[in-house]
């Protein structure tokens, strides 16, 4: 089993290996010793050939599930606020006269 993961990372891994053609993989297949069985079934386009002879199950092992937010009560409301008084505009500072001249 070891073996066949392995290949399977290498493959993944390898470019050249992923879009091998089908006497490629069986060459690199029967090199890392595979067994004839397994080869055939990796090969299918099934994924039920291989997950048969590797004893899987059409199990789910992560399943989607709806999450519903817990239920909270709504806030209380404040009591309304009197309106804000506007403020008369702030007074600008005089301005000082220039100095006399000594003549």
């Amino acid at each position: 089993m070891s073996n066949i993961i392995g290949f399977l990372e290498q493959a993944g891994r390898d470019a050249a290996l992923r879009h091998a053609s089908r006497a490629q993989l069986l060459r690199r297949m029967s090199e890392e010793n595979i067994e004839q069985s397994l080869q055939q079934a990796l090969l299918q386009p099934q994924r039920s050939a291989l997950a048969a002879l590797l004893g899987a199950r059409d199990t789910m092992y992560c399943s989607n599930q709806s999450i519903e937010p817990p239920k909270r009560k709504a806030p209380a409301k404040a009591p309304a606020k009197a309106p804000l008084k506007k403020k008369a505009p702030a007074k600008k500072p005089a301005k000082k006269a220039p100095p006399k001249r000594k003549r």
